[in-house]
């Protein structure tokens, strides 16, 4: 091929490539930028551009990929501040993501039940965690999060606000056996362990006055937790599906804990 030729073709080429990426995305357009709305491509491997039509990708908005099962990477771009609630819920062959430093924003939901998805890491930038981000990820060994965020922190792969008072979320992939809560916990949040089989034990320490909705639930082999009597709210479904837990007489508020019917 003649040297002029290969040079139409490359640079045709990267015209054509830039729009077969954004074809396998929905958008709206708002004050000059880009917000992801629905990802309608055949799944595998995902780079989500920084920019389409000339405009910066700020936002992946709600549901945007959710239930796409053949979904196994995706790299969000520099560009984006945002991740909407239910984002990449049901994904269940998603592996990887990589969540870049300008992500201030993780919604409600976003990677709930992400079946395949084994480690996350939270860069510095993010202020914003929704309930329920990282649960039910039944191989994921553990949440990482950069030593210089301000709002967040992990020990031993486990989720915690910055000051340690919150458990968010334990990792779900995690070995086998007994866990407990650090000493300063007054919180254990919505969903933190929600479907851990793995766990048998858990030890709750006397800081702890608050067990969120759904806490423990599911976690179908704890036999043994040691609750002290500090704690005086349990949220609805917090032991749902746990055999032996005693609720402490000093607890004032216990939500349903009867599974929903069908379940």
């Amino acid at each position: 091929m003649k040297p002029e030729l290969i040079f139409c073709f490359v640079l045709a080429l990267n015209f054509v490539l830039p729009a077969v990426a954004q074809a396998q995305f929905r958008y709206t357009t708002n004050s000059g930028s880009i917000t992801i709305t629905k990802y309608i491509g055949s799944g595998g491997v995902i780079i989500i551009p920084n920019t389409i039509n000339g405009l910066s990708v700020t936002s992946i908005g709600p549901d945007a990929f959710m239930l796409c099962t053949n979904l196994s990477s995706v790299t969000i771009p520099n560009s984006v501040t945002s991740i909407g609630h239910n984002t990449f819920m049901y994904c269940d062959s998603l592996t990887n993501v990589t969540i870049p430093n300008s992500v201030t924003n993780i919604g409600d939901a976003a990677f709930l039940r992400c079946h395949g998805l084994s480690s996350i890491t939270i860069p510095d930038s993010v202020t914003s965690i929704g309930k329920t981000a990282f649960a039910v990820c039944p191989r994921l060994t553990g949440i990482t999060v950069d030593k210089l965020n301000s709002s967040y922190s992990s020990v031993a792969g486990v989720l915690f606000n910055k000051d340690q008072t919150a458990l968010i979320q334990y990792h779900s992939g995690g070995k086998a056996g007994s866990y407990t809560i650090p000493d300063g916990v007054t919180t254990v949040g919505t969903n933190a362990f929600t479907g851990c089989s793995s766990l048998t034990n858990v030890v709750i320490p006397n800081s702890v006055i608050n067990i969120g909705d759904g806490a423990f639930a599911l976690c179908t082999n704890l036999t043994s937790v040691t609750m002290p009597n500090s704690v005086t709210n349990i949220g609805d479904f917090a032991f749902m599906g746990c055999p032996n837990v005693t609720i402490p007489k000093s607890a004032t508020h216990v939500g349903n804990q009867t599974p929903p019917e069908g379940l």
